[in-house]
């Protein structure tokens, strides 16, 4: 089995890196082969140029470059050689960070993570899963309930992604209050991770 983690934070001591390396190592603990695609160490390219956007001419969904980017295209290929995708980045601004978005900007392309036309961008994704894990200042818990902008985060981010093609999301977690934590308290968080992958 190959697991394909994306990966986005810039700060080597962040939680996030933590996050990475025991999930990491858990599902290599159980046999799957793992690809980070640690966005920042890549210098990953997030600008979507004008030519590779999708226009509309006589009827049609059509783009200036007939192919993908060559970056773009390895990207699209890990994901069709992995199982299970685990995307992992710090909720900043209600959001992801710009360039997990410029990654999902250029690579969930019209054509390959879903389509208009034809179900082919369905079919492709099939079996595959997806689990997102993203630690975030805010609490999560407000009065006794979920913080309203989890579902509203979730919607615009897990929710949205594979809706247009077959892959199952798994789980969606939020790790509150992170920066306001002991490492007592994070680790538990981990732990908390680590049950969760030894579940998949």
């Amino acid at each position: 089995m190959k697991a394909l983690i994306i990966f986005s934070h810039p700060r080597q001591g962040s939680f996030s890196h933590a996050l990475l390396d025991r999930v990491t190592k858990t599902l290599e603990k159980k046999g799957y082969h793992v690809n980070v695609r640690d966005l920042y160490k890549m210098n990953f390219n997030p600008i979507l140029e004008g030519s590779d956007t999708i226009h509309i001419e006589a009827g049609n969904f059509v783009r200036d470059h007939a192919q993908f980017p060559e970056d773009v295209k390895i990207e699209q290929q890990l994901m069709l050689e992995s199982d299970l995708y685990i995307y992992i980045f710090p909720i900043w601004w209600n959001g992801m960070p710009a360039i997990m978005k410029g990654y999902i900007d250029r690579v969930f392309q019209h054509g390959f993570a879903y389509s208009f036309e034809d179900k082919d961008a369905f079919d492709r994704f099939k079996g595959k899963r997806a689990l997102f894990l993203t630690p975030t200042g805010q609490p999560q818990v407000i009065d006794g309930k979920e913080n309203p902008l989890s579902r509203a985060i979730r919607t615009v981010t897990s929710d949205w992604l594979f809706n247009g093609n077959s892959v199952e999301l798994i789980d969606h977690v939020f790790y509150g209050r992170v920066p306001y934590l002991s490492r007592e308290e994070l680790e538990g968080y981990l732990q908390d991770a680590e049950r969760l992958i030894e579940t998949i």
